[in-house]
This record gives structure tokens, C-alpha cells and sequence, in this order.
């Protein structure tokens, strides 16, 4: 099925779910109630049609501005059709929102990485805890109101530590004026 057929066939099975329809370059993108999410994105993925089974990307971008909220995006993908659609939906800071890792179980580091990196918690998540930071690390980097500093940072893993100023030209310019 195409996206055009399941964006169809989505305000037909589940109305009033979706807050606004953008489509450009062929790309549709859905915003999505929250209170309707989970329905939505089982809907999109179980039903034969549109069957979008593949959860290709999880990912989110942080707003200050008109509310501090993030705004998260689920990249879904019809390995049939080789039809693609995004879902998103905002959420703001310290609302949590239905894990989707019982639909995809790939889901998992994505939602923990979104938590480590954005603050969202996804509710029923199996094991909702940080992914790159160090499990004592305060804050949310990728949150635009997060304070930039030059202090290094030791990644799980083994990866070295690197400071801004040592390895990017500009940022050393930058901090002699």
C-alpha cells in the first residue's frame, strides 16, 4: 500500500487522531495526537494494510520556543510497498509518552538513547536508563537549554575523552576574543 492509501485508510480506522498532514518531495509526515499515538503506530504496523513493519529511525528534536517540549519522530517503513512515513508527535519536557518497544523491539536503544539525550521517558519501557552518558550524568545534552561547557566527557565504553576547543579550529578562535 502506498502512503497516500494508508494516510487514507488511518483517518478512516482511528479519526481525529492526526493533527496536521505535511507532504513534501513526497514525503508524508503526520502529526499525531499523543493520546492517540500508540494506536496510531500499531495501527500503521499490524494492520495488513498499510503494514508498515520496519521502524527504520526513532529520533527527536528539542524546542524552546512557543513551550520548552521535544518534538519526537518515528521514521516507519513498508518493506513491501518500499513506502515510507513519519510519525511525530510533541512532548513536553517531563511528560512521559507509551514505549513502542512491544511493537519493535529494535525500539529499545532508541527510546534509552532519546532518555539519555532528550529526557523523554517512554512509559513501559523494559529498561529505561541511560545509554552514552555515564549513569551519573546530570542533564540532557541534545535539550537546547543544556548548558555548553568545556568539561570532558568520559563515554561508556572505553571512548576517549575529547575538549571542544582542543580538536575544533573555530571554537579556539572563538574563546581568545
Amino acid at each position: 500500500m502506498n502512503t497516500i492509501d494508508a494516510v487514507k485508510t488511518l483517518k478512516e480506522k482511528i479519526t481525529g487522531a492526526i493533527v496536521e498532514e505535511i507532504n513534501f518531495l513526497g514525503q508524508t509526515t503526520l502529526e499525531i495526537r499523543k493520546e492517540r499515538l500508540k494506536e496510531v503506530l500499531t495501527f500503521l504496523k499490524k494492520a495488513p494494510n498499510p503494514g508498515f513493519e520496519v521502524l527504520m529511525d526513532l529520533t527527536g528534536v528539542d524546542f524552546l520556543h512557543p513551550t520548552k517540549r521535544t518534538k519526537i519522530v518515528y521514521n516507519l517503513h513498508n518493506p513491501v510497498s518500499y513506502a515510507r512515513i513519519f510519525i511525530t508527535v510533541y512532548a513536553e519536557r517531563n511528560e512521559p509518552i507509551p514505549s513502542v518497544t512491544d511493537l519493535w523491539e529494535g525500539a529499545d536503544w532508541y527510546e534509552r538513547e532519546l532518555f539519555d539525550l532528550f529526557g523523554v521517558h517512554f512509559v513501559g519501557h523494559p529498561d529505561m536508563k541511560r545509554i552514552l552518558m555515564p549513569d551519573d550524568w546530570e542533564g540532557h545534552p541534545l535539550r537546547r537549554d543544556y548548558a555548553l561547557t568545556e568539561q570532558p566527557v568520559e563515554f561508556k565504553h572505553g571512548v576517549k575523552p575529547k575538549i571542544p576547543s582542543e580538536i575544533i579550529p573555530y571554537v579556539k578562535n572563538f574563546s581568545r576574543s
